[in-house]
């Protein structure tokens, strides 16, 4: 684990001159809680009052979509830059409703349809295409459609243990592998899958506190973040490298409740946890926390690029991230043009793969295998280079299972690292 906070440290001091959140103000005043982004020119925020707010200039101008007092905004999701859909709860004073709204023209327009039965708080909503989508909740609501909206039915899951807790996200990495969270305060949280479009829900995990919100690193990776709200246990992230099939999971010292998760670049991950934001540099084996602009409270985040980010707050308030002027510059001249590490070959690879390197220095070099705990499991190559370009066969341990490992580069000082994944 040496290797690794090393590396942070020394990222972390360039990333904290490089890098700053400003705060802004949209349009309203109310609290802004939902946040989603098709591309840089499509971004969607949704939040008390039930406004939806539409962006196309990667928020330096807002307009206003939808306006409902006394409802709010609880998920958005969009196929494509036209066709989307909503979720508005709120209560006529006696009865708690739910309405489903779509759009065909990117928000310009919704429909309103209430959602039946009431007294149920729906959460989330996600479509894998034009007809198939879902819906999750509390009061054992986890729906399926077929037919667009028209009609919903419960989904099949594996357990009805843990059937009754709220279902707080829904989201797909592709059109068969599908992810969900959830759960209540000081009783427990759960995570499930399923890999057949969403007919059949595996019950994967339970824990002691819910989870809000997950975010895919990559095509076979997840990564989401288990809170409590009185602060009373640290929080604990959980990770997946094989699309579910198992689940490693860590306590990390901080207390708070994640709600928005996302990532900036495959490595580097942010989170909001109330009035701090949470993040992580190496792949969500270290964390931190730092304060948000005026401790404003945060609500959820997302990354359209490695350049450019956004939270919502209360108030109406927006939180930008920014990288300084020459920030590339710098960090590419530091950090990797006097050495590389390069991407191994074949890549997904069976028992053998070729990892090449290339330094501007002669000297001590190393080569380990971190497994996704950041557990050192082996060393690659190790001993005394001269300046050049190296390569090694590498052949790992047949027992070891599949998965994605990270081989890390380690030169007097200077740390890289890439991931490969391995199958059996």
């Amino acid at each position: 684990m040496k290797l690794f906070f090393t590396f942070l440290f020394a990222v972390e001091s360039l990333f904290a001159q490089n890098y700053k959140w400003v705060l802004s103000e949209s349009p309203v005043k109310a609290s802004l809680k939902q946040i989603f982004v098709l591309d840089s020119a499509n971004i969607w925020i949704g939040g008390d009052s039930s406004y939806i707010l539409y962006s196309s200039d990667k928020g330096l101008n807002w307009q206003i979509q939808n306006l409902n007092p006394d409802f709010e905004i609880t998920d958005i999701y969009f196929l494509n830059k036209n066709m989307g859909w909503a979720i508005e709860n709120g209560s006529d004073g006696i009865t708690v409703l739910n309405n489903i709204l779509s759009t065909t023209n990117g928000g310009n327009n919704w429909t309103r349809k209430r959602f039946r039965p009431d007294d149920v708080t729906i959460y989330t909503i996600c479509f894998t295409d034009s007809l198939k989508g879902f819906i999750g909740g509390d009061q054992n609501m986890f729906h399926i459609t077929t037919d667009g909206g028209e009609n919903w039915l419960p989904v099949q899951r594996d357990t009805t243990i843990f059937s009754l807790f709220p279902v707080r996200k829904i989201r797909f990495v592709n059109k068969d592998y599908g992810f969900a969270v959830g759960g209540y305060f000081d009783f427990g949280g759960v995570l499930w899958h399923c890999t057949d479009g969403g007919q059949v829900w595996v019950t994967d995990s339970a824990y002691a506190d819910p989870f809000f919100d997950l975010e895919f690193l990559d095509s076979t990776t997840v990564i989401t973040i288990a809170s409590d709200i009185e602060r009373s246990y640290p929080s604990a992230i959980f990770k997946t490298t094989n699309l579910g099939s198992t689940w490693n999971f860590f306590e990390i010292p901080y207390y708070g409740v994640c709600r928005g998760i996302s990532k900036r670049a495959n490595n580097e991950i942010w989170g909001t946890f109330q009035n701090e934001f949470i993040f992580s540099k190496d792949y969500g084996y270290n964390w931190e926390t730092i304060p948000t602009p005026d401790n404003i409270m945060t609500y959820d985040i997302e990354f359209i690029d490695s350049t450019f980010g956004l939270a919502v707050a209360d108030s109406g308030n927006l939180i930008f991230y920014r990288l300084l002027p020459d920030y590339e510059k710098y960090y590419s001249d530091i950090i990797i043009q006097d050495y590389e590490l390069f991407q191994n070959y074949p890549n997904p690879f069976n028992s053998t793969t070729t990892i090449s390197w290339e330094t501007s220095e002669s000297g001590y070099q190393s080569i380990k295998l971190f497994n996704s705990l950041g557990q050192e499991i082996d060393t690659i190559s190790d001993g005394y280079f001269q300046s050049g370009t190296h390569s090694t066969l590498y052949i790992i341990n047949s027992t070891l299972p599949s998965g994605v490992y990270y081989y890390q580069l380690r030169i007097g000082d200077k740390i890289k690292t890439k991931s490969m994944i391995y199958l059996k």
